[in-house]
């Protein structure tokens, strides 16, 4: 406790004297944890973290002039010129399952691509059904894999050849199940060909550091953006025109390797209408410790080369962040959390069929005291109905029937009853109990985030 102590209010691993003294007075009960951090605040080490730093007046090293400057070629070279440039690229390609095997072309970058894609996809929170704008997708791997989760996916790239290889992908790796297509859209550089407010989610994943007008781009986000969705970005960080491979890139392929600069991208983030950024913590390097080194990171024990300090480097050199637009989106039954509800059966008759089955009848009343409204029982997806499950004398369970809800789905804070007759039909196994509980498809059962269910003996 004491070591925790240390690194959230002095940001260091606790100095053995120190904490030894604290520990002691804790043992003693002449102090609380409470008195350790008021002390530990009171200290002038605290104080002087708590001191702006003093301003940089030293002379600053004169660029090199070998390396290319990445806002000179923004300012010498067109959109339509960098346009071009791109689909030139895509064009001149010999082997296109190169680029159509992403990401599992290169084993080097196949981790950081799909741990960053991961959480990216954490910040972006998509929901099936919902319109994401998959921005500058290149060949179209994020697409597919927005499309395979259930989100109507438009494309947007720069180089038409780019999304003609992204439809290819799409052919030869077809979603499985049913998903809604995928559409290819054609970006100028300039405007987003989209009706205001026609997108839930807009994901750009390693691509608005290659824009030159990166303040548009934002503006036309914010334009197409529903009220209350997400922008999410996976960029590097603001020295990404320095290193080697972005100034190969610029030198040999005129592309744009931009510095993203957060403090810049909130401005105009801000003045484009979104009302909230948030910036990931995130390394997709982790360290791999000896046992000894692993205990001492748990205990708060570590050395600052161990730990902090490659993870403090790793997130300096990387902008994983979302912005979110002005407004609210209403919560529905497409998403797991905060999915509740009051259940239960009345007037319960139980009889024998002419089968030797068992027959329920009764009325079903349910009430949805959570945030969420729960979409009718014909919607494509997420839809919230009555599920009915046996369960059998050998310990296992199946699903037995869906009833649906009346009407156009349950709000929040509201309720609906409704007739309910189910035939459990004679089980080989033998049937012992019938359980009734809400289920929105393919996200959750409501049991699993703990609201009761109704269940009926059959022994």
């Amino acid at each position: 406790m004491v070591g925790r102590a240390y690194r959230l209010i002095l940001g260091r691993p606790a100095d053995q004297a120190g904490a030894a003294g604290y520990v002691r007075a804790l043992r003693a009960g002449e102090i609380s944890v409470a008195d350790v951090c008021a002390s530990l605040a009171r200290s002038g080490e605290f104080a002087q973290r708590l001191r702006p730093p003093e301003p940089d007046d030293r002379p600053r090293a004169e660029r090199d002039p070998s390396l290319i400057d990445v806002a000179e070629l923004i300012r010498t070279t067109s959109i339509e010129e960098l346009s071009e440039q791109a689909e030139r690229y895509f064009r001149a390609v010999e082997d296109p399952d190169l680029l159509l095997a992403k990401p599992f072309k290169d084993i080097s970058e196949t981790p950081d691509l799909l741990v960053s894609f991961g959480q990216v996809l954490r910040g972006l929170r998509p929901l099936p059904g919902m319109t994401v704008l998959d921005f500058g997708a290149g060949t179209c791997w994020t697409s597919r894999f927005l499309a395979q989760l259930g989100c109507r996916v438009i494309a947007l790239d720069v180089s038409p050849t780019a999304l003609d290889l992204g439809r290819r992908l799409f052919e030869r790796l077809p979603v499985l199940g049913s998903a809604p297509e995928p559409e290819f859209l054609v970006f100028d550089g300039h405007r987003i060909d989209l009706p205001d407010g026609s997108v839930d989610r807009i994901l750009s994943f390693d691509a608005f550091h290659h824009v030159p007008n990166p303040a548009d781009v934002i503006r036309e986000m914010g334009r197409v953006l529903r009220p209350g969705g997400l922008a999410a970005f996976s960029e590097p960080g603001d020295r990404h025109s320095i290193q080697p491979q972005s100034q190969y890139e610029m030198r040999n392929f005129a592309v744009i390797e931009n510095d993203v600069v957060i403090e810049d991208v909130w401005e105009w983030a801000q003045a484009a209408g979104f009302a909230e950024l948030r910036l990931c913590l995130f390394e997709s390097a982790p360290r791999w410790v000896d046992l000894a080194t692993f205990h001492d990171v748990i205990a708060g024990r570590e050395a600052e080369t161990d730990f902090a300090g490659p993870a403090r480097a790793a997130i300096a050199d990387r902008r994983m962040f979302w912005l979110r637009r002005e407004g609210a989106e209403a919560p529905d039954s497409r998403e797991a959390e905060g999915l509740v509800a009051h259940l239960a059966m009345d007037d319960v008759r139980i009889s024998t069929t002419d089968t030797a089955g068992t027959l329920i009848e009764g009325t079903c009343r349910v009430h949805n005291p959570g945030p969420r409204a729960w979409l009718p029982s014909g919607a494509p997806f997420g839809p919230v109905l009555l599920g009915v499950r046996v369960h059998l004398a050998d310990q296992t369970s199946r699903d037995l029937a869906r009833v649906p809800l009346p009407g156009n789905g349950v709000a929040a804070g509201e309720s609906a009853a409704f007739p309910v007759r189910v035939e459990v039909p004679p089980q080989p196994e033998g049937a012992v109990a019938v359980e009734f509980d809400l289920v929105s498809e393919r996200v959750t059962w409501f049991a699993v985030n703990g609201s009761p269910v109704v269940r009926f003996s059959l022994e």
